[in-house]
């Protein structure tokens, strides 16, 4: 959404700078355009970079998670190995125990 509006901000200050170079007059109202163009390019500029910082943190946050969920998957994996054989074993014990 914020793109779209720097966007379209951007758009009529460079149709309007587009328009005064057309006429092929240079006056105040030209440099002035000339100014409100770098100072909105460079305020997109940072919106853009900030955005893009973002982006890659979230990226990196989201890595962490799915590497996490994976070593937990794992280790649960490995959990229903042992209680499996624990509880083989356990029956193993009862099977050759004469007692029972």
């Amino acid at each position: 959404m914020v793109l779209l509006f720097v966007f379209f901000l951007l758009y009529q200050l460079v149709t309007r700078l587009g328009d005064a170079i057309a006429t092929g007059t240079r006056d105040q109202a030209f440099d002035a355009l000339v100014e409100e163009l770098t100072s909105q390019f460079a305020r997109s500029q940072q919106l853009l970079n900030s955005i893009s910082g973002t982006l890659s943190s979230k990226s990196v946050t989201v890595e962490g998670q799915m590497q996490s969920l994976e070593e937990t998957r794992q280790l649960l994996d490995q959990r229903k190995d042992l209680i499996a054989k624990y509880k083989s074993s356990v029956e193993d014990l009862l099977k050759g125990d004469p007692t029972r």
